[in-house]
């Protein structure tokens, strides 16, 4: 399957943080069924270590960054990296926009699947925007 017209996803990687779950879980909801045509997710552990295809696609596609929590690590590494950031998403924001805080990074809680699913729904938006389209 090809990524030409894809927007890649970079997301938090924080496993051991409540958000850096919250910001995964989100993004594995719109790749594996809000927007799996439309998006690509791109982990960050092999941009990270420079893992080709990760390392040519983030310089190639489109980004969108969801960020856990204010250390920004994945927008961090997308400069790094050489992308281009077009829209993004802090998990944190949402925490305080919606009123929802996650459990744990173990066990995210009720809350948290809420949450993820608000941080789903916003960065599908931000998909829809850059691919020219109104959302489903």
């Amino acid at each position: 399957m090809s990524d030409e017209g894809k927007i890649a996803i970079v997301a938090c990687a924080g496993m051991d943080k409540a958000l850096g779950s919250v910001a995964m879980l989100s993004v594995f909801k719109i790749v594996e069924g809000l927007r799996p045509r439309e998006a690509r997710l791109i982990a960050l552990p092999p941009l990270l270590a420079g893992v080709a295809p990760y390392s040519e696609l983030v310089t190639k596609l489109p980004i969108i960054a969801v960020d856990g929590c204010a250390e920004r690590c994945a927008t961090k590494l997308i400069a790094k990296s050489g992308g281009r950031i077009r829209g993004r998403v802090l998990v944190t924001d949402c925490v305080k926009k919606y009123g929802l805080t996650p459990n744990s990074a173990v066990d995210i809680g009720p809350d948290g699947k809420k949450l993820a699913e608000k941080v789903a729904e916003e960065v599908s938006s931000l998909v829809d925007k850059l691919c020219g389209r109104q959302g489903d």
